[in-house]
């Protein structure tokens, strides 16, 4: 398809003219205007004027800003739900770390209801992590005539790092808890 201007159009049709008044004066036959002709394809043509054109022009450059806009909203909504995705995992993991915390405290709280013997470090564990597990798992302490003694549940991890910063407040709740251990078992010689 072409696509020209009104005053282009206007210029060629006097062109032609002119060559169709050349060819008549010269005397040529009416053959060599056809041939022109059939050997052109034949093709649209539309004519527009500059304001046509300025207007085709200007609706076109909206066309594209307005492409633009959108795909910097869905750029921004994209990030978005990259970062939300993003602050939703750190949560899992998070999640997933208080609830080892949960099942190792639920180990070592069961093992002394059973009345068994636990290693201090899971005491100590069990009481900075859930104070109130400790306490129903002393309060509901079976008597047990042959104790056995628990492996500890917890990973070099929790031995060395997980505690640390509590080791001075652990100490002064592992004292007060003391009497209390040593009245429901002879927990006292580990706790201490």
């Amino acid at each position: 398809m072409e696509l020209r201007t009104t005053r282009e159009m206007r210029r060629n049709e006097r062109l032609s003219k002119a060559m169709a008044k050349k060819a008549d004066a010269s005397g040529a036959p009416a053959k060599t205007q056809a041939q022109p002709v059939k050997a052109q394809t034949p093709t649209d043509k539309v004519s527009l004027s500059q304001q046509a054109l300025a207007f085709v022009q200007e609706q076109n450059r909206k066309m594209w800003e307005a492409a633009q806009q959108r795909e910097q909203r869905r750029q921004a909504r994209l990030d978005d739900s990259l970062s939300a995705m993003e602050s939703a995992k750190n949560e899992l993991d998070i999640m997933k770390k208080q609830l080892e915390v949960m099942n190792k405290c639920q180990k070592i709280a069961a093992s002394i209801m059973k009345g068994n013997r636990v290693p201090p470090e899971d005491l100590e564990y069990l009481m900075n992590n859930d104070p109130e597990g400790y306490k129903l798992a002393m309060a509901m302490r079976r008597e047990n005539p042959d104790p056995e003694d628990e492996k500890s549940v917890l990973d070099d991890e929790d031995k060395n790092g997980g505690s640390a910063d509590r080791a001075g407040d652990s100490g002064e709740r592992h004292q007060l808890s003391a009497p209390e251990a040593a009245g429901r078992g002879g927990e006292t010689s580990e706790a201490e």
